[in-house]
């Protein structure tokens, strides 16, 4: 986490980054401002916290308890159908993540401000195996010659 001035650094190289998805507006304030800059994309405006990390990854989790403030004060822009909030995070050695952060969640981003799909593990192909009777009979299936009620006369 930063402290004292605000990381000039990481701001020039955000505004490079912002600069591949529109046009980039800096904010005129300082270190305690909602966001460092304005992403003009062609349907949306993105309102983007930058931020410097000391830890080689972050997760979702990890931002909100690192940034707290600052995912709260950027928390406080409307949010609506033509506008973002994120916060990006510079890691040692230049890397970047960036998070969308929604009215209920934080969610990590790539940095075009698409979202990284989750992974999907694989699930066994086998078909439901059939229910045994607890009393020791034969399994039930669907192929009883009565379907699924009992008779009237308890056949």
């Amino acid at each position: 986490m930063s402290r004292g001035r605000r990381p000039s650094q990481a701001l020039a190289e955000a505004a490079v980054i912002g600069a591949r998805r529109g046009s980039v507006l800096p904010a005129p304030g300082g270190r305690y401002d909602m966001y460092d800059l304005l992403i003009f994309e062609l349907y949306r405006i993105v309102f983007v916290k930058v931020r410097r990390s000391a830890s080689q990854f972050c997760d979702p989790i990890e931002i909100l308890r690192t940034y707290r403030s600052d995912v709260a004060r950027i928390h406080r822009v409307p949010l609506t159908a033509y506008s973002a909030r994120e916060v990006w995070v510079r890691l040692p050695r230049g890397r970047w993540q960036f998070f969308l952060i929604r009215h209920d969640s934080v969610v990590e981003i790539h940095a075009d401000g698409t979202h990284i799909p989750r992974m999907e593990l694989p699930v066994p192909a086998r078909g439901p195996e059939p229910e045994e009777d607890p009393f020791g009979g034969e399994p039930q299936g669907d192929d009883s010659p009565g379907g699924d009620s009992p008779t009237e006369d308890g056949e």
